[in-house]
């Protein structure tokens, strides 16, 4: 697949790269691919494990991209843009950089939900950095509703 991919887990971050990932499709001409990921925790109460039921997760994960998507097409973000969308399972950086071998472009926010407020830069972001088989840009929130 070439085209652009933009990772989206919900955050602020993410809607704003996914904004800017959206505009530069539209430039280019190309498509884009919109990912969110799920892993399945495992929780321990010392007696016995249990784990959320991933199709829950799939479920759950897809509302949260498909409420992106529908945010940034309601503000004209997506016209005219050839946009497909894909729920997967693992680890976000190692989606992330297996989809970046046949993209043209890695599209992340500087920051996701996770880790620790003061981070310039969030850890599936800079593993995307460090490994995409692709140029990758990383969109910093900006507050504004706008990358």
């Amino acid at each position: 697949m070439s085209g652009i991919v933009v990772g989206v887990d919900g955050s602020e971050n993410a809607l704003d790269a996914l904004r800017w990932a959206a505009e530069e499709a539209r430039f280019r001409g190309c498509p884009l691919k919109v990912v969110g990921t799920f892993s399945t925790p495992i929780m321990s109460t010392g007696y016995e494990v249990a784990a959320p039921d991933p199709s829950d997760l799939r479920a759950a994960s897809g509302t949260m991209l498909d409420a992106a998507i529908d945010t940034v097409r309601l503000e004209g973000g997506l016209d005219g843009v050839d946009v497909t969308s894909e729920v997967l399972e693992g680890h976000a950086g190692e989606r992330l950089i297996a989809l970046s071998a046949d993209a043209d472009l890695l599209v992340v926010g500087s920051r996701g939900h996770g880790g620790f407020m003061g981070l310039l830069l969030g850890s599936v972001t800079t593993y995307c950095v460090n490994h995409a088989r692709c140029p990758v840009v990383v969109v910093r929130h900006d507050g504004t509703g706008g990358a």
